[in-house]
């Protein structure tokens, strides 16, 4: 058996708040893939954005389940507020070069 990468799967969570005032809370997840060619040592992370869960609006929780959010981001859009765009523009700026650096020490573990 030839062994020739590694893979490391890690779910990252922040709790973040958007919009006017912070009025949009949520908790958002990415999953990274921390993998290892065996030959170079070389390690690489893939980083995505994965899920939304804990939202709460002005305080008060959003019903769970993918229908709940979905209707909820319906009627935030019909008042002219995009939360898809608010939390994926938040979640891009979440992990930075300090946070890479941390995920691919944990391969080598």
């Amino acid at each position: 058996m030839k062994i020739t990468h590694k893979v490391l799967q890690v779910t990252i969570e922040h709790e973040v708040a958007v919009g006017t005032n912070n009025a949009i809370e949520a908790t958002i997840q990415h999953m990274a893939w921390i993998h290892t060619d065996e030959e170079t040592g070389k390690v690489s992370v893939d980083l995505d954005f994965a899920d939304v869960d804990n939202v709460r609006f002005l305080g008060i929780p959003i019903e769970k389940g993918y229908k709940a959010f979905q209707k909820f981001k319906s009627q935030m859009l019909e008042l002219g507020i995009d939360v898809d765009t608010l939390l994926t523009e938040k979640a891009a700026n979440l992990i930075d070069d300090v946070d890479m650096a941390k995920l691919k020490s944990l391969i080598r573990r």
